[in-house]
């Protein structure tokens, strides 16, 4: 199963804007990604609520800015097979 997103909600909080929703992706893959638009990346949170992973596992995330466009890059490195992963993203 290649990474993947669902499920995506966008809306504001304050003068911040949250993308979040659900993800999946499978162990050994390369890292997945996924783009928000703006200039500063406030909280980025990869989650799994997988049972065989435990209650709950937080993914570590990197994110990079495409100087020329302006879009924000969050990889994601899952080391493990998610199904039932969440998100959220914060961003401005």
């Amino acid at each position: 199963m290649a990474f993947s997103t669902t499920g995506i909600r966008r809306g504001t909080a304050g003068d911040l804007k949250l993308t979040a929703g659900d993800w999946s992706g499978s162990a050994g893959d390369a890292n997945g990604t996924f783009n928000v638009e703006g200039g500063r990346v406030y909280l980025s949170e990869w989650t799994s609520f997988d049972s065989a992973n435990g209650p709950c596992q937080k993914i570590p995330s990197f994110i990079s800015t495409n100087a020329g466009t302006g879009v924000i890059t969050i990889s994601i490195a899952n080391r493990q097979t998610v199904t039932a992963g969440r998100f959220v993203v914060i961003h401005a």
